[in-house]
């Protein structure tokens, strides 16, 4: 996963290993910082909006499929799944409130600019960064997919494989994002520096070929195929132009940019009032041919740009407010910084949290029986959230020593191309989207090519250690 949080090394000591690329400098931790070290290395110049928002964006998307689950048992008994929206759909302008991945992908730009920047400087190579984001964002998600592995493969010897894998795919709904956010990540070198070099058309043309490829949903013509769905990759790489337009400074601050937000709410709002569009900005089954995300419409476009726009105009000042000497600052400032070290644990296992509370109450007869939506339902909803949010706390407490290692390890170069570091996030991409593609079999097959992607190619391979290199020949 993306992130800019300040992360010091205290290096003891460094060495140079010599490969196929630059020879880069490898320094090893002494110790693990502490979640003080973490936010007080922090300079003051920092945009701490960045971090605040990413935690705000992780932690809204649980909220927000925790609200959406809709199991429940019926009449006869029997266990009914499915999301909330199919049966309560005037809730959807809850959506409008948990609907915050473009301001996750635009947070997201900000940062690989950044990042990018950074590295550059330093004469890296664009596959040595892909390969380190991805390897961020994926060690956490490795766990993930070999657990889900596991259950699978000592279900199927238990006779009840088809209820794990119904599990295994609802613990996938928030991988989505991963497939897309791949993509992005792995075109982010390429697609900065061309963006630098002309930002107005490269805006204007992305924009302008969305909406090309949007018109085509509205027109029944033959042989299309799968030309719409190209707006998934430009859709969300889109709101990532947008962070490198911000962290550029190019975008209007203060009450101009409060302005643009306000005249694209109105335009977001006629959309789906005036327009053809569904209120809902989430994705669920039954919201037909023009759903918000799948793949991202026009709708969207509108909603995320002014839910971005309304957050960048405050940005500066939370990240004033989180910087502050006051002991509030302070420790709102820290709670940020120690959020953000474990948001992809949260982000990843929290619906798998909620599948093992739906399995616990359903064992007891807790969950709800109520109709969807009442304020019955909700009532007997607490017992889930409930008991969610205690499990997903023991289990992030576990998984999240992997992520932060994986935020703290040294750099590894990548002992490819930079062709083979595209396709490997190609084939990561393809595997995420099948495992949260909605069928037992996609589900099986994208989590095994997954594993064998970070296995076979991705996984950082070791260090050398001072005493493994041999000392140069004396001349």
């Amino acid at each position: 996963m993306k992130t800019s949080l300040p992360l010091p090394t205290n290096p003891s000591k460094s060495l140079q290993t010599q490969t196929n690329s630059p020879s880069r400098t490898t320094q090893t931790p002494k110790t693990t910082p502490s979640l003080s070290d973490l936010a007080g290395a922090a300079k003051p110049s920092r945009n701490r909006a960045v971090d605040a928002y990413r935690v705000l964006a992780m932690g809204a998307v649980a909220i927000g499929h925790w609200a959406a689950i809709a199991i429940t048992v019926d009449a006869d008994g029997e266990l009914v799944g499915g999301n909330a929206l199919e049966s309560a759909p005037s809730m959807s302008w809850f959506s409008w409130l948990f609907q915050v991945m473009p301001l996750f992908f635009v947070v997201g730009g900000f940062s690989s600019a950044m990042s990018l920047d950074s590295h550059n400087a330093k004469g890296g190579r664009p596959q040595d960064w892909v390969a380190a984001r991805l390897r961020r964002m994926l060690a956490p998600t490795i766990v993930l997919a070999t657990t889900w592995l596991a259950i699978l493969a000592a279900a199927n010897l238990a006779g009840v494989g088809s209820l794990a894998a119904t599990g295994a795919v609802a613990a996938a709904i928030p991988l989505w994002f991963l497939a897309n956010y791949t993509i992005d990540t792995a075109i982010a070198p390429y697609v900065l520096p061309r963006f630098r070099r002309n930002p107005a058309i490269v805006a204007a043309g992305g924009l302008g070929l969305f909406a090309a490829i949007e018109t085509l949903r509205f027109l029944d013509i033959p042989g299309l195929g799968l030309v719409p769905q190209a707006n998934w990759v430009l859709g969300w790489l889109l709101f990532q132009i947008a962070g490198f337009a911000w962290r550029d400074g190019l975008l209007p601050t203060g009450w101009k940019l409060g302005a643009i937000a306000s005249g694209l709410w109105a335009l977001a709002i006629a959309a789906v009032t005036v327009g053809p569009y569904p209120i809902s900005m989430v994705h669920f089954p039954g919201i037909g041919d023009l759903s918000p995300t799948h793949p991202p419409s026009l709708a969207l476009l509108l909603f995320g740009a002014a839910y971005s726009a309304t957050a960048l105009t405050a940005a500066p000042a939370v990240s004033r407010w989180l910087a502050g000497s006051g002991k509030r600052s302070r420790q709102a400032w820290s709670a940020v910084v120690g959020a953000n070290s474990v948001a992809m644990s949260v982000y990843l296992w929290h619906f798998t949290a909620a599948v093992a509370a739906s399995a616990v109450l359903y064992a007891i007869g807790g969950l709800p029986t109520a109709s969807v939506g009442t304020a019955a339902w909700w009532i007997q909803k607490l017992p889930l959230i409930a008991l969610s949010t205690i499990l997903l706390a023991g289990i992030v407490a576990v998984v999240s020593k992997i992520e932060r290692r994986a935020l703290l390890a040294p750099r590894t170069p990548w002992n490819h191309g930079q062709a083979a570091m595209l396709g490997i996030s190609a084939i990561i991409s393809a595997s995420v989207k099948g495992w949260a593609g909605g069928s037992s079999g996609a589900a099986t097959v994208g989590i095994i090519g997954l594993l064998a992607a970070w296995h076979l190619v991705l996984s950082p391979r070791p260090i050398p250690t001072p005493s493994a290199v041999r000392p140069a020949a004396k001349g």
